[in-house]
């Protein structure tokens, strides 16, 4: 479920609304567009609702981290996926509650900023015990599956922290939220020691949206990774705090009115288990075709969508995508309205490589036991936008025939 988020203008200092997984900014006041870098978890804190004689510069902001993603995981003959959106408690504590449950989905919270006064406390739980948690919650859909798991993977995630604000009146710690007790005998000091103010390392950073080789605006929707420039035809992704350029294609389409979803076109090989080209990928995953001589001088190119979907659909999408590439024509850098806006960091596609390879396969039995002793190395990734025909329901992909529901698409903006 997405969050709902306010947050000042960077430019103009007015109060705007945006969701969780928005980068690209723009003021309906001063109309400015700005794109948020992510230089790491972002940080929010819920509202409070502390009595008036509060100091605010001695409240207490308690941090929970928060897991949304696919978990994607290969165990014996089976290849399982599911949502996890999974919050737990930051510091190690028996009075806090386990969990902020539906509070961050059913009240607006705000971007951690200098205008928040008071103490933080010091994160003590790793992030990394929160995804052995979320992955640990895998063995309810398996528990009935005597096998080792073979590979895990967690594409499309997104990492916060939620800070519950607290604080002390007459020795007795309450949640500020709900006004609510939580523990008796509280002592600010004890807490301070555990606290720390906020850090400026913590502060958004903001990106103004001019093309770096010609200085026109760049252009994308609200949640696009890539933004475009419509003057010079070229893409961009943030990286390191500045944006760098992308190799990017479109496949051309004959017909007008066409759709453009984007897929990271990864041109790959693999040790342990050797891949090289396209036909040992077919011959690895056991499908249905006659090897012939163009696949031996073929690539080995995975197709992933670069765009969030339910975790069955893409997968199942990335997979279909990367058996039918034989049928997809070289493209051109030409940009065009309708291209759909890419949600996917490049390097989630790489995450999703060998469940893709798992899903491909015809006998799981015998491929999945090998994937742990399996390396992929990427050796070039582009941005490429293929075609789809708009059916009514379903937008249908011009040259392989494979099809998405229009529903779908736009349910993984909300991922």
């Amino acid at each position: 479920m997405d969050l709902t988020i306010q947050q000042n203008c960077p430019s103009c200092g007015a109060e705007i609304e945006l969701h969780e997984a928005d980068r690209l900014i723009q003021c309906p006041y001063c109309e400015v567009r700005n794109f948020m870098v992510d230089r790491g978890p972002l940080r929010f804190v819920l509202p409070d609702r502390a009595p008036a004689h509060i100091d605010r510069r001695e409240m207490f902001y308690a941090p929970y981290l928060r897991f949304k993603g696919n978990l994607y995981y290969c165990k014996g003959k089976y290849l399982k996926y599911r949502v996890v959106d999974t919050t737990e408690r930051g510091v190690n504590s028996n009075v806090l509650p386990p969990s902020l449950g539906l509070r961050p989905q059913a009240m607006p919270i705000s971007l951690v900023t200098d205008v928040v006064s008071g103490c933080f406390f010091r994160q003590t739980v790793k992030a990394s015990t929160l995804l052995a948690k979320a992955s640990q919650l895998t063995d309810i859909d398996s528990e009935n599956i005597h096998a080792s798991f073979y590979n895990r993977a967690y594409i499309g995630e997104t990492l916060s922290c939620i800070y519950l604000p607290l604080y002390i009146e007459d020795g007795v710690l309450y949640d500020a939220v709900i006004n609510t007790p939580l523990a008796h005998g509280g002592s600010a000091e004890n807490l301070e020691e555990k606290s720390d103010r906020y850090q400026q390392a913590w502060k958004p950073h903001f990106l103004a949206t001019l093309c770096p080789h010609c200085g026109d605006t760049l252009t994308g929707e609200h949640d696009s990774l890539v933004l475009s420039c419509q003057n010079c035809h070229s893409s961009w992704e943030e990286k390191e705090g500045g944006f760098h350029s992308i190799n990017w294609q479109r496949v051309v389409s004959p017909h007008d009115h066409m759709v453009y979803l984007p897929f990271w076109k990864l041109r790959v090989r693999s040790t342990g288990v050797e891949m090289n080209q396209f036909a040992d990928f077919l011959r690895m995953t056991n499908q249905p075709l006659v090897v012939q001589a163009v696949h031996e001088q073929m690539e080995l190119v995975f197709w992933i969508p670069a765009f969030k979907l339910k975790p069955k659909t893409f997968i199942q999408l990335a997979k279909n995508m990367t058996v039918s590439q034989a049928k997809l024509p070289v493209g051109e850098q030409t940009m065009i309205k309708g291209m759909h806006p890419v949600t996917l960091e490049r390097g989630e596609a790489v995450q999703a490589l060998k469940s893709v390879l798992a899903a491909a396969a015809l006998n799981k039995q015998r491929l999945l036991p090998r994937l742990p002793g399996m390396t992929f190395h990427t050796l070039a990734s582009d941005l490429a936008y293929l075609p789809f025909f708009d059916r009514g329901h379903d937008f249908v992909q011009e040259q392989s025939g494979l099809s998405l529901a229009k529903s779908i698409l736009r349910f993984g903006r909300s991922l």
